[in-house]
C-alpha cells in the first residue's frame, strides 16, 4: 500500500523540524561561544538568519503536521501559515544579501587596498539594518495577513486523493479586494522582492568568485606571502556566501515553478513533501553546511585563539562566527 501524500507530507515536516531544530541551536551555540567583546556584524547576521529559520519550521512546517493530519486549519490557523511562509522566505533571501554584501566589501578592500579606508560603525549599521529588514518584511507581508481567509464554503467531500495536493492551497485562500490589487501586489510585488535580491545576490557572489580568483593570484614582489587572520576570515565568508548561494537559488527556483504549474501537478502524490522539503530544505540545511565548510577548510578558529592567548585583539580584526 503506497503512502497517501498528507502521510509523507508529515514525515518531511518532521525531518525538517528535527534537522532544522537540531542544526541551528548548535550553530546558534557555537556561535555564541565567539561572542566575547560584543557582537560583531557576521554574528549579527548569522543569529539574525538562525532565528528565521526556527520560526519557519516551528511555525510553517507544525501548522502543516497538523493539517495534513486531518485537523481543518480556521481562518487564524491560514493567517499565521501564510504570513509566516511568505515573511521567513522572503527574510532569509534579504539576509543572506546582507551577508554577501558584507563580506564583498570585506574581501574588495583586500584584493584593492584604500589608501585612507572610512572608519565606520559596522555594529550601529548593521543592527539599524537588521531592523529595518525585520520592519520592512512585516510591513510588507501585513496585506497577506489581513487578506488571507478560510472560505465558508470548501471544496465537495468527494474530493480524491490527486486533489490533496491542493487543499492547503485551496482551503486556507488569499483574497485581495479586487483583480488590480490581486495581480500588481499578489503576483508581481511579491515575487519581486525575492527575485531581485535573489539575482542580486547571485551577482554579488559571481563578483566575490572573481576577486577570490584574483585574491589567489596576488603576490607581493613576486613572492607570495600567506594570509593573516582576519584575511582567512573573510575569504572563509566570501566562499561561504557563495556556497549558500548555489543553495538557495536552485531551491527557491525549484519550489517557484512547482507552485505555478502545482495545478498540472495535482496527480502526483509525492508533490507536497517535495514542496516542503524545497521551501524549508535551506534552513535545515545550511547550518550543517556551516559548520561541514568550517571543518573542511581547517581553519583556525578565533574563538580557541581568544581563549589561549591574552594578548588583546587588533579593532579591526573579524570574529569568526564559524567556531
Amino acid at each position: 500500500m503506497k503512502p497517501s501524500a498528507d502521510v509523507l507530507e508529515i514525515i518531511a515536516c518532521a525531518v525538517l523540524i528535527l534537522v532544522s531544530f537540531v542544526g541551528n541551536i548548535s550553530l546558534f551555540y557555537s556561535t555564541s561561544k565567539c561572542i566575547a567583546g560584543g557582537l560583531q556584524t557576521s554574528f549579527l547576521l548569522i543569529i539574525s538568519l538562525v532565528f528565521v529559520h526556527l520560526i519557519k519550521n516551528l511555525v510553517v512546517n507544525t501548522l502543516k503536521i497538523v493539517y495534513s493530519s486531518g485537523i481543518l486549519l480556521d481562518s487564524v490557523g491560514c493567517k499565521a501559515l501564510h504570513f509566516t511562509a511568505a515573511l521567513t522566505t522572503s527574510l532569509t533571501i534579504w539576509f543572506m544579501l546582507h551577508f554577501a554584501l558584507f563580506y564583498h566589501r570585506k574581501l574588495y578592500r583586500i584584493v584593492y587596498p584604500l589608501s585612507g579606508a572610512a572608519s565606520l560603525n559596522q555594529q550601529k549599521y548593521c543592527w539599524k539594518g537588521i531592523s529595518a529588514l525585520w520592519v520592512a518584511g512585516v510591513a510588507v507581508y501585513i496585506p497577506v495577513l489581513i487578506y488571507t481567509r478560510k472560505p465558508e464554503l470548501v471544496s465537495s467531500g468527494n474530493d480524491t486523493g490527486s486533489l490533496s495536493t491542493k487543499r492547503i492551497y485551496m482551503d486556507c485562500l488569499t483574497g485581495f479586494a479586487n483583480k488590480q490589487v490581486e495581480f500588481y501586489y499578489g503576483k508581481i510585488f511579491l515575487v519581486l522582492i525575492d527575485i531581485l535580491p535573489l539575482a542580486i545576490l547571485v551577482f554579488v557572489c559571481f563578483w566575490m568568485a572573481l576577486l577570490l580568483l584574483e585574491k589567489k593570484k596576488m603576490t607581493y614582489g613576486d613572492i607570495w606571502i600567506g594570509d593573516d587572520d582576519s584575511e582567512t576570515e573573510v575569504l572563509r565568508g566570501a566562499k561561504f556566501s557563495i556556497l549558500l548561494m548555489l543553495l538557495i537559488t536552485p531551491l527557491w527556483v525549484s519550489h517557484f515553478i512547482l507552485v505555478y504549474f502545482l495545478k498540472d501537478l495535482a496527480a502526483c502524490v509525492f508533490i507536497p513533501a517535495v514542496l516542503t522539503a524545497l521551501s524549508s530544505g535551506f534552513s535545515a540545511v545550511s547550518p550543517f553546511l556551516l559548520m561541514l565548510v568550517n571543518y573542511k577548510m581547517k581553519l583556525v578558529s578565533f574563538c580557541g585563539v581568544q581563549r589561549e592567548k591574552s594578548t588583546p585583539q587588533p579593532p579591526d580584526v573579524i570574529l569568526s562566527p564559524y567556531a
